[in-house]
């Protein structure tokens, strides 16, 4: 019984164990042995390489090597350009006007990885050369200890204690870590945990903390507008049931703050998706605001609604989950019916959003085409007719 153990003895098993932690850490990468690494190989398989049919695959435990792809190989000559959303997390930052955010956003594309706010390192030789599987994990990895402005002290130690980490520790690419960057993950677990435990991760350090994109913006709009992009498309996909757009007025609200640009919507659009007249809205993003000589853009927002014109499955897996379209995800244990449901759902609505326009015509027409665009009230009419 510890109670009945001598001081003595307590204390040099306590050393003992201090000394063994430290030593294992030296040699255990903190990204490998804990639930992100799990979670990034079932990403992988299920989404890149459930279609891979090599004989590099594993029967038993079902990946394969040639699951995953690097993001440098995604060429950016190639169409579309991946531009996945990070966050970097600042939970201890100096910065009083990021009290609330504790985060700044963090991108990786094939070409750089990085964040404005402290700089890019090539993506062939970040971390060893990051993978399109870890960018994907990165951007997704909700359950962290620091999650930005959601960060709690008592969560981020009960998580740590947990290893409850989806995110990862790697190197920083701004100049405190010119001898990290290149590195899968820092070369002693105990610094990083320590601060991991007490909400301590800074940008001054060798090594940071990313995490999920939502943690800092969750629709991507705020990377985009930073980039100059004069057509967005945005597919707004967060559980919103009672459509307060909290999303939305988060990005819009940081892209105001922090580049003085405004992103104005077409009158009575929160109207129309409430009252599920609409599944999308037009803005103007006023990038002449910040700087005189630049052209405005046009941004197509798209949200997902039910307005009872949908094809009869989807009506039937509403009718049984009442919830859908605006379904949590914490129930990650997708079934063949809600995922169907979804993707029909998206499908219905581009075809309604797009159905006077040609592909030959360039994104004005779509943009004027979506404006004029409505719900085709008249076929849950025909359709109540015909099941009468």
């Amino acid at each position: 019984m510890v109670e009945e153990s001598h001081i003595i003895a307590n204390l040099i098993a306590a050393v003992g164990f201090f000394a063994l932690s430290a030593i294992m850490a030296r040699f255990i990468n903190i990204n490998i042995f804990s639930i992100h690494a799990m979670y990034r190989n079932r990403l992988i398989r299920a989404y890149i390489g459930a279609s891979n049919r090599t004989e590099g695959v594993n029967q038993f435990i079902g990946f394969g090597n040639s699951d995953d792809l690097l993001m440098h190989d995604l060429s950016p000559h190639l169409r579309p350009f991946h531009v996945l959303n990070v966050t970097l997390n600042l939970v201890s930052g100096k910065r009083l006007a990021w009290q609330q955010r504790k985060a700044v956003a963090f991108t990786i594309t094939p070409k750089h990885c990085g964040s404005s706010h402290l700089g890019y390192r090539s993506s062939k030789e970040y971390a060893g050369g990051i993978s399109l599987g870890t960018a994907m994990t990165l951007s997704g990895a909700a359950a962290s200890p620091n999650m930005g402005y959601y960060s709690s002290p008592i969560v981020s130690f009960i998580m740590t204690l947990f290893n409850a980490r989806l995110g990862a520790w790697l190197g920083n690419p701004g100049k405190d870590g010119a001898s990290t960057w290149k590195k899968q993950g820092p070369e002693s677990a105990v610094a990083s945990i320590v601060r991991e435990a007490f909400g301590l991760t800074t940008e001054d350090c060798p090594y940071v903390y990313l995490s999920d994109g939502g943690h800092f913006e969750n629709l991507g709009l705020y990377e985009m507008v930073k980039r100059g992009c004069r057509h967005i498309v945005l597919v707004d996909c967060s559980a919103d049931p009672e459509m307060r757009f909290g999303d939305l007025g988060n990005a819009l609200r940081k892209v105001r703050i922090d580049m003085n640009i405004d992103i104005k919507f077409d009158d009575g659009w929160a109207e129309d998706l409430r009252a599920s007249r609409k599944r999308w809205a037009v803005g103007k993003v006023l990038y002449h605001q910040a700087n005189d000589t630049d052209e405005d853009g046009t941004l197509i927002y798209i949200k997902p609604v039910m307005c009872q014109t949908e094809p009869p499955d989807v009506l039937a897996y509403q009718a049984a989950n009442p919830d859908f379209p605006h379904q949590s995800t914490a129930n990650q244990f997708f079934n063949e019916s809600q995922t169907e449901s979804y993707r029909m759902l998206g499908l219905h609505t581009v075809r309604e959003m797009i159905q006077n326009w040609s592909a030959n015509q360039g994104f004005p027409e779509l943009v004027e085409q979506v404006r004029k665009a409505q719900v085709r009230k008249e076929s849950t009419a025909a359709a109540a007719v015909s099941g009468k």
